[in-house]
């Protein structure tokens, strides 16, 4: 992005990590590491994010901005071009220059189609990035970024966190969880292994869920389905056993981190699109999968 807007490459981050932070950092390009004081803020929310980086902006003079679309990034993204009263595109997968604009290119339609945008205010321009756009490559540079340490003044808050708690793995919804179990077709001719299975993917943390022909057989409800018309995940691992990987399935998990697949059929269509793929009969590997985590706990 630097390169094609002609800019020097540089981040912010908060915290007393910089030295160490910049030495990760080291060979991915950066020249410039800020960091916030993390004293600036008896809590850091959304609000003193955006607080903090508007503050770095009005001083430093960035042409773009760019969040990672996370739920604190899209939050705290949104709330630093509403500061600076400048455009703001989310979920970006690619950028280009057409003429002297910046265009973003961002996934619609379940991912489906793409729709292109470009930034009409002046910079800076602000964006998220969708994760599964971005890959992390070396260069032959391998020198640390510059640290520079960046004082803040924040405004008092108006908002505060008040408490936080650690909810079940097993009690969220699917689209909420960040280890999924799901399971396919071969379930229906198998139902009385329903419950084995369940346990399974509990004893690992997990919450389990269906493709739509075991919801259509009256195996499990409606909230348990995973595909287009059913649950979008999100999380981190997705463990599909089972599932043959129907177009309308993988739109549905596209965003996943960690795609495990779990079939006996080797040619299953979903092993292109696996991380990790096992051929395996689920109805073994899953209770076994359950009795390792048990052994190891």
């Amino acid at each position: 992005m630097a390169r094609l807007l002609g800019q020097r490459p540089c981040a912010i981050t908060v915290g007393g990590e910089g030295d160490s932070f910049a030495t990760q950092l080291r060979g991915f390009g950066l020249e410039k590491l800020y960091v916030l004081d993390p004293r600036a803020a008896p809590q850091w929310t959304p609000e003193t994010y955006a607080q903090a980086v508007t503050s770095v902006a009005l001083r430093r003079k960035p042409k773009l901005l760019l969040f990672a679309a996370t739920p604190l990034g899209s939050d705290a993204g949104a709330r630093v071009a509403a500061r600076l009263r400048t455009g703001f595109i989310s979920e970006c997968v690619d950028f280009a220059v057409e003429g002297e604009r910046l265009c973003a290119r961002k996934a619609v339609h379940g991912g489906e189609a793409h729709m292109t945008l470009r930034w009409l205010s002046p910079p800076p321009w602000i964006a998220t990035v969708d994760l599964d756009a971005l890959e992390a490559i070396e260069g032959a540079n391998r020198c640390a970024p510059q640290v520079i340490e960046d004082q803040v003044t924040l405004e008092a808050p108006r908002t505060e966190l008040v408490r936080r708690w650690k909810v079940d793995p097993r009690q969220l919804a699917l689209g909420e969880a960040s280890l999924v179990v799901g399971v396919g077709r071969p379930i229906i001719a198998r139902a009385q292994e329903l419950s084995r299975l369940k346990e399974a993917a509990e004893s690992i943390g997990a919450v389990l869920g269906v493709s739509r022909p075991v919801t259509d057989a009256g195996l499990m409800p409606k909230e348990s389905q995973i595909g287009m018309s059913g649950n979008w995940l999100a999380g981190d691992v997705y463990i599909a056993c089972g599932i043959s990987g129907s177009a309308y399935h993988m739109m549905a998990i596209h965003k996943v981190r960690h795609l495990i697949a779990v079939n006996i059929d080797r040619d299953a269509p979903i092993f292109k699109s696996a991380e990790l793929a096992i051929v395996a009969d689920l109805f073994e590997l899953l209770p076994a999968l359950g009795e390792l985590s048990k052994t190891t706990a």
